[in-house]
């Protein structure tokens, strides 16, 4: 709403303001404007938006952007407390949420109590911000009627940026937003996480999914260039995604988390070596619930890590046990307290932290892999904390970027899928706009060099050549690796519930429900018959499609998306050491020189033999 509708009318017309509270200041929105307020939502944090974008929340199956308000004013950011308040706001039909400390009223004003802002403002705000200052209760009250559409607009520069971006960047994805055809159809992704936050590629830009080889470093190369690898022939740089986004190193954001929750625990240990025997009981259990909830919510498929994680709790639920245990001797007047068994198990605890802490750096890469993605005519290579899955998206379920998020910095987030009814935002990446392409030029004559002094030591898949290439997803059972021609594969899903089917064979777990499709479930250790295992968070399910029929098969986890050249696949021999049926075998892949072999599949008698 302009200065001039806000101010136009008669001294005695009425407006309403919603007013909020910045620190001790009192501001206001014209109630017109505001559609509601929310409570401070969760977030999925965009990747080197600006500094006043926190990040994007599902309203009821909208992407709401969320901007803190005290940053867009310059304001020093606080934490949120339980009087935080995001006030929803319209411009131009785009709806932006606005975070503040806390709202106070709605507050009718007269014309008359309404002024022009001042040049200068006592709090250093930006005066365009504001459209009219009210004066209440003969001065002593101030608030400042603010222009939400000033503040929710990109500055200049980001402009320029959006219009650069709003075409060419978002072209792969327009075609979301409009014609019944785009209902129709779906996108193909491959998820992966970084931190918290799940983003994904298109799956025709993927070319394939490696575990981390060390790469030979080149000088002179931006931070986020970690070296290059020779895959096959094939020259890679390889990138790490988290510093070319501004975010956190991985190691370092494990490690912090692991020594704030040693930190709280040793605060609490602490206050419990304080309190007397019968009063231990009155002391909160924040270290230990925080000791839980980090191990209850950790992952990794590093069993160096797992295996102390594991000692971690074991340790924790010792503890509790022994201060139980405290507390009736402190009761009954015991002399033994047991004083000496909890100091034992928080020094436990404190010291097995602290082997994870050290542990990290050694362990953590069997967590990441490398996404190779082909973008300008190049391959790269994406270092990224984990693959989750491969899945495939309905485009109406994708919606183009918010505007406030389409600046410089953030024009690789082409679009943002929302799953589970909004509740699991993903965020998708334009692989030729995380680069540039003049700048992958400068970096590939830099690294030219380098890679041809270090192909040969750092090969990866075997030795190369111009025979023709074949990619497989690979997938663990048991101490066994096998593999599955991509063709034949739709998605690869999360094992979820699954309904139970009378007299069927005994190696068909039951059927699920693909987003309202019936798809049953063939359990690949039961058909393979191998020793039966629980479903875990590694486990997945790879849908597949044969002659229009969907099938999955239930895998204990993914390992990678291969290329095998064809003179790396040897046809099975007569007598092979594996549990599985020659007849279900269609070759035997060989990587690195024969040093890991992978057990290729013949799906087509997987799933009708």
């Amino acid at each position: 709403m302009s200065e001039q509708n806000l101010r136009g009318g008669s001294a005695d017309e009425e407006k309403q303001l919603v007013t909020f509270y910045l620190g001790e200041e009192e501001f206001g929105f014209n109630i017109m404007s505001v559609q509601e307020i929310i409570r401070q939502p969760n977030l999925s944090k965009i990747p080197m938006a600006p500094p006043y974008v926190e990040g994007v929340a599902n309203l009821r199956g909208i992407v709401l952007p969320i901007i803190d308000t005290r940053t867009r004013f310059g304001l020093p950011r606080v934490e949120d407390t339980d009087r935080t308040r995001v006030l929803v706001v319209d411009v131009d039909g785009n709806k932006t949420g606005l975070r503040v400390d806390r709202v106070r009223q709605v507050t009718r004003v007269l014309m008359r109590e309404m002024e022009a802002p001042p040049p200068v403002i006592r709090s250093g705000l930006k005066v365009d911000y504001i459209e009219n200052v009210v004066k209440l209760d003969s001065g002593k009250r101030i608030i400042m009627a603010l222009n939400p559409s000033a503040i929710c607009k990109i500055v200049q520069g980001e402009v320029q940026a959006k219009e650069g971006v709003s075409g060419e960047t978002l072209a792969g994805v327009a075609d979301l937003a409009s014609g019944s055809d785009a209902s129709d159809s779906v996108s193909q992704l491959v998820t992966f996480k970084l931190g918290l936050e799940e983003f994904a590629f298109s799956m025709e830009r993927v070319r394939e999914i490696l575990r981390v080889e060390r790469p030979s470093e080149v000088p002179g190369t931006p931070a986020h260039v970690l070296g290059v690898l020779t895959v096959r022939g094939n020259i890679l740089t390889v990138i790490d995604l988290r510093v070319m986004l501004g975010l956190p190193n991985f190691e370092s954001e494990v490690c912090g988390e692991a020594l704030a929750v040693a930190g709280v625990f040793r605060e609490w240990s602490e206050r419990l070596a304080a309190a007397k025997n019968d009063d231990i009981l009155k002391v909160d259990t924040v270290g230990s619930d925080r000791i839980r909830k980090w191990v209850s919510e950790y992952t990794t498929s590093s069993e160096a890590l797992m295996g102390i994680v594991a000692q971690i709790r074991s340790a924790n639920e010792a503890l509790c046990r022994a201060i139980g245990q405290v507390s009736t001797n402190g009761v009954h007047g015991s002399e033994t307290t047991g004083r000496e068994e909890v100091q034992k198990y928080q020094s436990d605890v404190l010291r097995l932290i602290e082997q994870f802490h050290e542990s990290v750096k050694a362990n953590i890469r069997e967590d990441q892999r490398l996404i190779v993605v082909q973008t300008h005519g190049s391959l790269l290579a994406l270092l990224v904390d984990k693959v989750r899955e491969v899945l495939k998206m309905p485009k109406n379920q994708i919606d183009l970027p918010p505007e406030n998020l389409s600046d410089a910095k953030s024009a690789e987030l082409c679009g943002i899928a929302k799953l589970d009814k909004g509740r699991r935002l993903i965020m998708l990446l334009d692989a030729d706009k995380l680069i540039q392409e003049t700048d992958l030029a400068q970096l590939n004559s830099r690294t030219g060099a380098s890679c041809a002094e270090s192909s040969q030591s750092h090969q990866v898949g075997g030795n190369g050549g111009l025979s023709t290439e074949q990619q497989f997803v690979t997938f663990r059972l048991g101490d066994g690796e096998f593999g599955i021609p991509i063709s034949k594969i739709q998605e690869i899903d999360r094992s979820s519930k699954m309904t139970r089917i009378p007299r069927a064979a005994e190696y068909v777990d039951g059927i699920t429900n693909l987003r309202g499709e019936v798809v049953p479930v063939i359990n690949a250790r039961k058909r393979f018959h191998l020793p039966s295992k629980d479903v875990d968070e590694r486990s997945r399910v790879i849908i597949m499609e044969l002659s229009g029929v969907k099938t999955g098969l239930l895998v204990d986890s993914v390992r990678e998306v291969l290329n095998l050249a064809s003179k790396d696949i040897a046809p099975p021999p007569t007598s092979i050491s594996t549990t599985i049926e020659r007849q279900y075998i269609s070759g035997i892949g060989k990587v690195n020189g024969d040093k890991r072999m992978i057990v290729l599949l013949d799906v087509e008698k997987i799933l009708t033999r």
